[in-house]
């Protein structure tokens, strides 16, 4: 099967990749490589940021990489309708995040071709008007899923697909970074405040001795840390608690397995709906969870087995006891794992997504009476 994967802000990231982590990008990147591995022809489009930059790029892994020269959704959708016009053409497109999403839905107006879309916990008017026209949405989790369907997805549409996760790399044996306290707790996403951040910092005057990291960048286009690095360490001077607090900024992705082994635990407190990638390398990697309850962690934290889901107003606690209980921590690290090994495979979730896919493509025939068959046919 052609396949179009459109990552308009994220280009595509590998586990040994030096470039900044970004869950979206890691997604991406993965995916199309566990896509092609199954034997089908992948492009990723992702925006093109310099001149230096080749348009065409043959990966070694069997993904095709295309810079679209374009500055907004509506260019980039424009550029790829003309391209596929032309010359090689998608038996379906998947666009990954809003800005991929919206120039998914230009490019479909334009020439029809069955579309499907993964928002990666983004939400907004634009969001809400394409989760009730793209052909599918693949969701990360359940809770993702009920999200894009209270935006207007027909529930019939909606695929709950969760990443994988390489298990060769993140692994509890291997290089940890250097600690400057006895713990250090970790907390990993988009630096921005529906990461849940602030929580972390709250905790912070009832674990002395400890150290909060926080890897993460703001969103792109947003240069250095972004406003929200000013809000934490703002609340962490209220707190007394200044020195305790750091904030790495984009940790290049091939590092990430150091930076959750050098931690005792990682901490999960999203206020948004999506994955949580962070939660998954960090089990692999041998490191128990703590996540706030009734949210997306539920779904993957085995609370007394892998890690505690506890309420937002017991974090603190939690943390305290748990990082002075060496064994436990230890047992939680063993058994999350043991899970991530066997439960987060990406050729598992290429397959599911290759499914996805297909009914897609046969329910778009359907739907549009086999008016775009001839044009995608394999």
């Amino acid at each position: 099967m052609r396949i179009a994967i459109l990552s308009v802000d994220h280009r595509p990231v590998r586990p040994a990749s030096r470039a900044w982590t970004a869950a979206p990008a890691v997604h991406v990147g993965e995916l199309a490589a566990a896509l092609a591995e199954c034997g089908h022809d992948v492009r990723v489009y992702t925006r093109r940021t310099s001149l230096s930059q080749p348009e065409v790029k043959a990966g070694t892994d069997g993904v095709t990489t295309v810079a679209v020269p374009a500055e907004d959704g509506d260019e980039f959708g424009q550029w790829l309708d003309a391209s596929w016009r032309d010359g090689w053409a998608p038996e379906v497109v998947h666009a990954h995040a809003l800005p991929s999403a919206v120039a998914a839905m230009v490019a479909r107006k334009l020439t029809s071709r069955p579309t499907v879309v993964t928002f990666h916990g983004e939400q907004d008017g634009d969001a809400a008007a394409i989760a009730g026209t793209a052909d599918a949405v693949v969701a990360l989790s359940r809770a993702e899923a009920r999200e894009v369907r209270r935006l207007g997805a027909a529930p019939a549409n909606v695929s709950v697909i969760p990443p994988g996760v390489d298990t060769t790399r993140f692994t509890p044996e291997g290089r940890a970074w250097v600690r400057r306290r006895t713990h250090r707790v970790l907390a990993v996403g988009q630096l921005e405040p529906a990461s849940g951040f602030a929580a972390a910092v709250d905790a912070l005057p009832e674990l002395p001795d400890t150290e909060l990291v926080v890897v993460g960048r703001p969103r792109p286009p947003s240069n250095g840390l972004g406003p929200h690095a000013a809000e934490l360490r703002a609340l962490a001077v209220n707190h007394g608690v200044h020195e305790q607090l750091r904030l790495t900024g984009a940790a290049p992705y091939g590092d990430m397995p150091g930076w959750y082994r050098s931690a005792d635990l990682l901490i999960c407190t999203p206020e948004h709906w999506s994955f949580s990638r962070a939660a998954v390398e960090a089990m692999a990697c041998g490191i128990p969870v703590v996540a706030t309850a009734g949210g997306p962690l539920g779904e993957t934290l085995t609370d007394g087995v892998t890690g505690r889901l506890v309420p937002p107003g017991d974090l603190a606690g939690t943390i305290r006891d748990l990082l002075a209980d060496p064994e436990l921590r230890k047992a939680y690290g063993t058994a999350g794992a043991e899970w991530v090994r066997g439960a987060y495979d990406w050729t598992v979730a290429a397959l599911r997504t290759v499914e996805t896919y297909e009914r897609t493509r046969t329910q778009h025939s359907l739907t549009h009476e086999g008016a775009s068959a001839p044009e995608l046919a394999a």
